[in-house]
């Protein structure tokens, strides 16, 4: 996923990245490390500062972590109505 091609493709790669982490049966604790290797361009970009951010927040990298700072960024809530 690069960040572009708007709210459909950020939702398309997520339900992709959740049924093939589903499928391999990826321990939580690995789940972002592995979705996050798949981003290029601007989404390895925004992943990279946003990483940073929650380490200094001292937020932990969880998938719902992630999800909660990929889906408003790449798939708003006005786009999911």
């Amino acid at each position: 996923f690069r960040g572009d091609g708007g709210p459909a493709a950020a939702d398309l790669w997520l339900q992709a990245m959740e049924k093939i982490l589903g499928a391999i049966h990826c321990p939580e604790e690995e789940m972002v490390t592995l979705a996050t290797y798949q981003l290029l361009g601007d989404a390895e970009y925004w992943w990279g500062n946003t990483s940073l951010l929650m380490e200094a927040a001292y937020e932990e990298y969880t998938w719902e972590n992630f999800k909660w700072k990929f889906l408003p960024k790449y798939f708003p809530e006005t786009a999911r109505e």
